[in-house]
């Protein structure tokens, strides 16, 4: 009887460590392609997002996630329902509102 008991209390922990569940890993943060016409390099990894405070209307953000002039990015004025205007180009966004307004951005693509 206890050889049993023995058997199958080895037999369940053996089931059990078999079936443990580990977490997906991570997606890739970096991809480049190549091809003979040309590539590019890609870099998600980056938190491409924040809230910056305007200074007499305008504010620059200096990041390295702003890849070019084609970077889709969403800004809203924080303060009031004003409008805001954000220009992205290469390592740097431009943004133009109203006065000293509190402005968030976020790079989408």
């Amino acid at each position: 009887m206890r050889i049993s008991i023995l058997a199958l209390a080895i037999c369940g922990l053996t089931a059990a460590g078999c079936f443990s569940y580990s977490a997906p890993a991570p997606p890739p943060t970096t991809m480049t392609a190549w091809s003979p016409t040309g590539g590019f390099t890609f870099n998600s990894g980056g938190n491409c997002s924040g809230q910056v405070g305007l200074l007499s209307g305008y504010y620059t953000v200096t990041d390295p996630c702003f890849t070019s002039s084609y970077n889709v990015v969403v800004c809203t004025d924080n303060t009031a329902a004003k409008p805001v205007s954000c220009t992205p180009s290469i390592g740097s966004l431009s943004i133009s509102g109203s006065g000293n307004d509190s402005v968030s951005y976020a790079r989408l693509k």
